[in-house]
């Protein structure tokens, strides 16, 4: 068995500001929807903003993750989300925008170009091992 490689994401700029922002977003949701329910004027805006702050809140987490585990298969942890498990055996295609399995994918888009490259790396040393064997994609 080789041993378990460790990736930990560095996201780029935008990416890490609203993870920063994250908490701002959840406030001003609860925040524009108490005042969508308790104003009588600018309910619409209220409404359009809860919407906003709300979409912006709810998404994040499903873009990001904490680390990335290779050994015997793919473990992806992520926020606020059961772990995500790919086998290798699953594993469709590779492009510096992400890694595609059959039942899940691994967006490699917000992170900055030194993080993606060494998630690349990664990749390229598990193909030259042979556990990666690229597939066509089934249309």
């Amino acid at each position: 068995m080789s041993p378990e490689i460790i990736y930990k994401p560095k996201y780029n700029g935008s990416m890490r500001f609203a993870m920063i922002l994250w908490p701002v977003w959840i406030a001003l949701f609860i925040y524009f929807i108490y005042r969508g329910v308790t104003s009588s004027t600018d309910t619409v805006l209220n409404a359009f903003l809860a919407f906003i702050f709300g979409a912006m809140a709810v998404t994040l987490p499903f873009r990001v993750f904490r680390e990335v585990r290779f050994s015997n298969e793919i473990v992806v942890k992520r926020y606020l989300q059961p772990d995500l498990i790919i086998k290798y055996d699953d594993i469709i295609k590779y492009t510096v925008q992400g890694l595609w399995a059959k039942k899940a994918t691994i967006s490699l888009l917000m992170l900055n170009y030194d993080s993606s490259m060494e998630f690349g790396k990664i990749i390229q040393k598990l193909i030259s091992e042979k556990k990666i064997k690229l597939k066509k994609h089934d249309k």
